[in-house]
Formats: structure tokens, sequence, C-alpha cells
């Protein structure tokens, strides 16, 4: 089997918007730069996951998230891909691309990471497996945005994965076109006590709106068994003007993410409640009589699996006290979300309106390396911790900022852990200031 040898500054392992973020940052500041992606495209949870809407990043209205991410957003709003907090999943890859193409950024993918080299607390270099063919990598800084820490993994270096056994379960969004959207709206007016008590009845059909419950007919379909009881309710988001919507329904449990046939039962059971929930809607719920199912996500959505262990773990104390620290690297307002494993109670804590909480440098960088960061929801946080920073926005920035550490660390030939804070603070601030 032919071996290529391949020499970069800074090798980011994962292609979702945290792997696009730090790529981006990275090649700007000078740093020859690579990419590595498992599937044809980037995005992740974006787009292989069909993730949308991005979740709450603001306070106030004004966002805590700007930078890289903002770019992200501008660019599908000129594709027209764009309205309000949703967003379509071409036009974010359109988008993606057009950002790491400008950047310089040497992509690869449809590669996978099947070994990493680690000697005297330094990752030296990465295999990857593509078509037929392993690929050696070496590099001077790396950053883990696989989502599952899997560069970590492969490394030997110590991660946390759940808590007591528990990970949070999975969905397979889909989505409906041909909805009437009129018609459910007014059986949701007339019916508020079969939907969860955070519903904002006002709706305006220009703006994304955001339903769950459908409590009654969840329930009379466990009944008659015909539809799985991990599936607890209804939730979509509408997409303006369109007729469509997007569905986080389904409701997968007691499967790890990491492990291979765990992830074939996810992507099959996934598929099945997918089907189920698409009948029930077709022929009992108001306004979906005619809609037709367009798509269902290119594979599962995990929410939790590996993180590593870093020089600071986040916790949710950290996150409910709004808790500002003085390495900041990112700000976010999304509280405590737990899609619980079986058992237990789903977990939704909110923080006190208008306050936020910050993401400390440390918490990138690992433990027990000199030269490995990372970012989105694998950084290294507690359970709670995680469940709060996993979202979009907020793994935007933290990608950003590995970007722009490693850079630095490039830059300066020192370790991630020597660069000066002022530095990195100056490449990011846009994330961690408000502006005058």
């Amino acid at each position: 089997m032919k071996n290529t040898v391949l020499s970069y500054n800074v090798i980011v392992a994962g292609g979702g918007i945290a792997g696009i973020a730090a790529a981006v940052k990275a090649a700007r500041t000078g740093a020859k730069t690579l990419l590595i992606e498992q599937y044809g495209f980037t995005g992740g949870s974006a787009t292989a996951g069909m993730v949308s809407p991005f979740m709450k990043h603001t306070v106030h209205g004004i966002p805590l998230t700007k930078g890289i991410f903002q770019e992200l957003e501008d660019g599908m709003i000129r594709r027209n891909g764009m309205i309000d907090n949703g967003f379509s999943g071409i036009a974010f890859r359109l988008a993606a691309f057009e950002l790491l193409n400008e950047a310089g950024v040497d992509i690869l993918l449809n590669a996978v990471l099947i070994n990493a080299k680690l000697r005297n607390r330094m990752l030296h270099a990465v295999e990857v497996l593509y078509e037929g063919a392993i690929y050696t990598i070496q590099g001077n800084i790396f950053i883990d945005t696989t989502g599952d820490a899997q560069l970590v993994y492969l490394a030997g270096l110590p991660y946390e994965k759940g808590e007591n056994g528990r990970l949070q379960s999975m969905t397979l969004f889909f989505r409906m076109g041909n909805i009437h959207i009129p018609e459910a709206l007014e059986y949701i007016q007339s019916h508020k006590d079969d939907f969860f008590e955070w519903m904002d009845y006002n709706f305006k059909l220009d703006k994304i709106i955001s339903i769950g419950g459908y409590f009654s007919f969840v329930q009379r379909a466990h009944r008659e068994k015909r539809l799985s009881e991990n599936v607890k309710y209804i939730f979509y988001t509408t997409l303006p003007q369109s007729g469509e919507a997007s569905f986080n329904t389904s409701n997968i449990l007691e499967l790890d993410g990491t492990r291979s046939a765990d992830m074939t039962r996810a992507e099959i059971e996934g598929r099945r409640q997918v089907m189920d929930v698409v009948h029930l809607l077709q022929t009992e719920i108001p306004g979906f009589s005619s809609a037709w199912l367009l798509e269902t996500a290119t594979q599962v959505g995990i929410r939790e699996t590996r993180r590593i262990v870093g020089d600071y773990v986040m916790t949710g104390k950290d996150v409910l006290e709004g808790r500002k620290f003085e390495d900041m690297i990112a700000r976010a307002s999304y509280g405590i979300d737990i899609h619980g494993a079986r058992g237990e109670n789903d977990r939704m804590e909110e923080l006190e309106e208008g306050d936020y909480y910050t993401i400390p440098f440390r918490s990138l960088i690992h433990r027990d390396a000199e030269n490995v960061l990372s970012a989105g929801r694998c950084l290294s946080a507690t359970r709670e911790g995680h469940a709060a920073i996993r979202i979009m926005p907020t793994s935007a920035a933290t990608g950003e900022a590995a970007g722009a550490a490693a850079g630095l660390a490039i830059r300066l030939k020192t370790s991630v852990r020597n660069i000066p804070y002022a530095m990195l603070r100056h490449e990011i601030r846009h994330n961690i200031e408000f502006e005058d």
C-alpha cells in the first residue's frame, strides 16, 4: 500500500464548524494549514447532520460570536441560504469552501484518521486512509475538532466520555415539504395544552417558528404500538414562506457514537423512527395531510461522546454562574441542555436573562501534550459544561481561538501554552469584547 508523506505547520482534524473556523484562522496567520475531513464536504453537524437553526448566542439581541462565524452567515445570506437563524446546508457548504479557499487552506476530503504518533508529549504526525493509500502527515500544531476527540484518542491521550456510562441521546434530523403551515399553526393556537410551556404563540410567518409537543398524538401512538416509546414529542422549526420544516424528533438511546456497531444500529433505528413519525404526521396531524418527506440527514446526530482532559475543565457551575475567565477565548449564553439517556430526564437550565459565560483558553489545551488543541464539542469540560458549549456558534468561536493560538505558536516558535494571552486576545477580540 502506497504511503505518501506530507508536512504542515497546522493540522486540523475534523471539518465541522469548529474545524472550518480553526483552519481559516490558522491559515490567515500565515501558517501552512491542512484540514482533514471524513466526508466529501465540510460542515459536520450543519451539513451531514442537517442541524438547523443556530441556537441562542446573543445577549439582548447582541451576537456574542462574530468573526468567522459571522462570515459564514454572510456567505449564506449572499446565496439566499439563510433566513433568521435558520440556514440551508447547501449554502453552508458553499460558504465554508469559499472561506477555506480564500484563506489558502489545503483540504483533504474523504480521508479517515487511522493513527496519531505521540512522543515525549509532542504529537509528530497523523496517518489517514484515503482511497486505498495511507498518508503520513507531519505537523507542528494539531487541532482536534472531530467532535469525538478522535485525534486525542488515537494518540493515546486521556479523555472523558459521558458520565457513569451515560451518553446523551442521538437524533436523526429530517425535513418535510408541502406543509400547510397556516393550518398547522391554527391547530396549535387552539390546543396549547398539548405543547411545551416554553412555546411562543406570537407566530410570525417571516421568521423561524419553533414547535414542540403534540403530546396526545405521540402518547396514543405509543399505546397503539405505532411509534417507539423513545420518541417523546414532535419538535420542528419552520422555514419561512416555504411550506418546509426541519425536525429534531427521533430519539435514539443507549448507543455510543464512537463505536461502529452502535452507529450502524443508530442509523437504522433513526430512519425507522423517522418513517413512523412521518406517517403519524401525514395521517393525523393538521397541516400535514399533503406533506411529504424531503430528506433525512446523511448521518445521525451525535450530542455526546469523548471530551479531552485539558488544563482546565469547564463546569456546569461556570456556565450557570456566568463566569468570566481572565484567559477567555469565547462567550456564550446557551444554557445546559441535556437530552437524557434512558432513565434520565431531559434537562434545560438557562442563565439569568442578559448574562453570559466565557470559555477559558486552558480548556482548549490538552493537559498531557504541548502541541495539541481541541475545539468544538470535544474540548475540556464536565458533562454539564459540555452540554452548554456544544452548540455550533460556540464551536465556531472556540475553533477560531484554537486556530489563532496555533498560528501564534508557529509564528513565535513556542508551545501553545507559552503564547502571550494579550496577543491571542487581540486576534479574537471580536468574540470576547462588546463594541463601544
